[in-house]
């Protein structure tokens, strides 16, 4: 005698209400991640851009942390002045940063930009892989441009490779959380309507850590705590002699002596 299979009424009911709870569960994230604003630096940490963006971030920094120099848990990161042949610090600038990491395929140039970017930052659609040339000393494309006056092709502002940050956190040490690359932010970390990263008057972004986190934050000060407690102004340099804090802008030029930043 064949029997006659199907769904009875109680499994129908316990069904329905597994649907019910998923969906109380998947809603709100969706609704929050297609809402929101999002901008470099000034973005809601929870929009699907910031979303992105930190992605984005990740992938930058994972990156690093895959192709450092030399073996060995504290193995420097590669930089402009590393692949040079005199080893020149003043070759560590923002352009020359990024440029040297599209070159060696570490990261994609569309990876550079935020997606919410409302600033004087555009894809580089043509980078010129064919100038490369290590023994003719060319190791990235100079028509890269990091200028937040003039154009920029990339969003992301990074610690300055000099002195005593670049010496203690430009590494794959990771023994401490510090800020290396991020959402850029406002001249000396005031908040105001006239920058782009602060559409509302505030500041919020992403920031990668050199212990290899990135996280959304919500104002400037917010990663105070992770080494000592002290709030720490994320675009203001209040210490630049031990490089004990942390600080991201563009950097334009740099020496042994200092560095010439430029913030949104």
């Amino acid at each position: 005698m064949s029997r006659v299979r199907g769904l009875s009424l109680v499994g129908l009911l316990i069904t329905m209400a597994c649907i019910v709870v998923l969906l109380s569960i998947t809603l709100p994230a969706i609704r929050t991640a297609t809402t929101g604003m999002s901008g470099a630096g000034g973005q809601s940490t929870s929009s699907a851009w910031a979303t992105t963006d930190r992605v984005n971030l990740n992938a930058l920094g994972q990156s690093m942390l895959a192709g450092g120099l030399g073996t060995g848990f504290d193995a420097a990161w590669i930089s402009p002045a590393s692949v040079t042949r005199a080893g020149d610090i003043g070759w560590n600038t923002t352009a020359n940063v990024y440029s040297l990491l599209i070159m060696e395929q570490r990261v994609q140039p569309t990876q550079l930009v935020s997606r919410g970017d409302r600033g004087l930052v555009e894809v580089d659609t043509d980078y010129d892989y064919t100038v490369y040339d290590p023994r003719g000393g060319v190791h990235w494309d100079p028509a890269f441009t990091a200028d937040l006056a003039r154009g920029s092709n990339v969003s992301w502002a990074h610690m300055p490779l000099q002195g005593a940050r670049f010496d203690n956190h430009w590494r794959s040490s990771m023994s401490e959380s510090f800020p290396i690359f991020g959402s850029r932010g406002p001249r000396d970390g005031i908040p105001t309507v006239n920058s782009v990263t602060c559409p509302e008057g505030a500041w919020s972004g992403s920031v990668w850590f050199a212990d290899g986190s990135v996280d959304g934050l919500q104002s400037i000060g917010a990663w105070s705590g992770r080494i000592n407690g002290v709030e720490d102004n994320l675009f203001r340099v209040d210490d630049l002699q031990r490089g004990a804090d942390g600080v991201l802008g563009f950097t334009q030029f740099l020496d042994e002596d200092g560095v010439e930043l430029q913030w949104d």
